[in-house]
């Protein structure tokens, strides 16, 4: 007999705060015992053990001191790899002293914004999301960073031929090859397609879905509540969450934000067949949810994923929790792909690209010293390949392909990821109005899901909300 929705939800809620939590203090008691260990040995030591492992970009400077403050999400992905490559960021620069301060992930757009327009000193790198670099180089709130990279090309461009372009533009401005460059990034992600092997063949639908009519067809055949267990399940909550689903769906259909990202256009572009073939996906997919993806952020979606009640979630934000015996009841059946396309001829596997990377402050004091420490976060093997086992063992998720690469057998979604990169667009248009234009998305799509509007409604209220948005930014001259 099925658990009724409403508690379901409420425990899945639970769940979440108790496994994010065990996590957390998991990872971060790792983290903290191999710092020691590190610590415990002789500089002397570290150093003859990096004789092994450098490559042709090691080096060390005892000259260059300060105190390196840095913002950043807590917890995996961003904080804990943060910490597990520090000790050997201290072998080589024993005079830096880094500062790493944890603050809530949910809380942090607000408040990195307001430290980055608020002229303070006291933080010197903020490792936050790709999304604000645009309104942060309207603060001028970033220094630029290409005469420090000049200093190294052999490391930059070891870091530019790594990291694919369409994630590495992202943190220049405007967000082109030729943009100026303001940030670095060892963190990637994407959207993907994480499906239940085991009950797949169950129904006999081996196949991976492809396209979005596949994708329903495999979640109703796996929807069976009355078990508690659910045929899908995305990131649903109210507002962006919501907007970013919709347009990664708009994307597979071959839509776009605007008109044209340029003067003369910046025309918002829902209102047609791809975004009525978008809306129509996800209110089929809906019928199928957990629920609690009406509420649901990441943490979750991962949790309803890892405890079994949701078996399927084509338009994922990517995770190693659910491949974790630690934390998932099902780390050997759960598989990853690229997230679904449309079928009609314009469609193409399009998944949203998200991560998050590192600026150094305008109004830094310690700018060498911070660009050190940001440029040590995003090495590899070209540096020290202890620097790379560091990130991954401790829950980073490489943009380096040459990292997907290695670690694959680790954690295996990162196939996905490698798979994703080179045709992922980006999560937000890169203008400082994003995620104001991605929470009008996000609410217009909750009120068709809801049935509070009709496809057709919500289409016109995206535009009218978004376009007003625009005007009042200036965009329309």
């Amino acid at each position: 007999m099925g658990t009724d929705a409403e508690t379901l939800a409420r425990q899945t809620m639970e769940q979440t705060r108790r496994r994010k939590a065990d996590m957390t203090r998991r990872q971060m008691l790792a983290a903290t015992a191999a710092t020691a260990a590190l610590a415990g040995t002789s500089l002397a030591r570290r150093r003859a053990i990096a004789q092994e492992t450098k490559g042709p970009g090691w080096y060390t400077d005892d000259k260059i001191s300060g105190k390196v403050v840095m913002l950043v999400s807590a917890g995996q992905r961003w904080e804990l790899p943060s910490r597990g490559v520090l000790p050997l960021f201290n072998e080589r620069f024993p005079n830096i002293e880094v500062d790493i301060q944890p603050g809530p992930h949910s809380e942090m757009v607000t408040k990195m914004m307001t430290l980055a327009t608020s002229r303070s000193s006291d933080t010197d790198v903020l490792y936050t999301d790709f999304g604000q670099w645009p309104a942060f180089e309207a603060a001028g709130a970033m220094e630029p960073l290409q005469p420090y990279a000049d200093k190294d090309p052999g490391w930059m461009n070891d870091y530019l031929n790594d990291v694919p372009g369409a994630i590495s533009k992202g943190y220049r401005v405007p967000a082109t090859p030729e943009g100026t460059l303001y940030g670095l990034t060892p963190d990637g992600n994407a959207k993907l397609h994480f499906y239940r092997r085991d009950l797949m063949k169950e129904v006999g639908m081996e196949k991976i879905p492809d396209t979005w009519p596949e994708a329903i067809a495999l979640a109703k055949a796996l929807h069976k509540p009355d078990k508690d267990q659910y045929g899908f399940i995305t990131t649903g909550r109210r507002g962006g969450f919501a907007g970013w689903v919709f347009w990664g769906t708009l994307a597979s259909y071959g839509g776009e934000w605007f008109d044209k990202q340029a003067e003369g256009g910046w025309h918002p572009t829902f209102n047609n067949d791809k975004g009525h073939k978008a809306l129509e996906t996800i209110v089929e997919l809906m019928k199928y949810r957990h629920p609690v993806t009406l509420n649901a952020t990441d943490d979750e979606c991962n949790t309803a994923l890892a405890n079994g009640t949701a078996v399927y979630a084509p338009i994922q934000w990517g995770t190693a929790v659910l491949n974790n015996p630690e934390y998932s009841k099902f780390p050997d059946v759960i598989g990853t792909d690229i997230v679904p396309m449309g079928d009609t001829p314009e469609s193409a596997h399009r998944p949203l690209m998200g991560g998050l990377g590192q600026m150094v402050s305008t109004y830094s004091k310690n700018k060498a010293a911070a660009w050190e420490w940001i440029k040590h976060l995003n090495s590899a093997d070209y540096v020290d390949s202890r620097i790379s086992e560091a990130y991954v063992q401790s829950a980073g998720q490489p943009s380096r392909i040459s990292l997907l690469t290695k670690y694959e057998t680790l954690r295996p979604h990162f196939i996905g990821l490698k798979k994703s990169f080179p045709v992922a667009v980006s999560f937000v248009p890169l203008i400082p109005e994003a995620f104001t234009l991605s929470d009008i998305l996000g609410n217009e799509t909750t009120a068709v899901i809801t049935g509070e509007k009709s496809i057709e409604d919500a289409l016109k209220a995206m535009e009218k909300g978004v376009e007003g948005v625009m005007m009042d930014s200036g965009y329309y001259g």
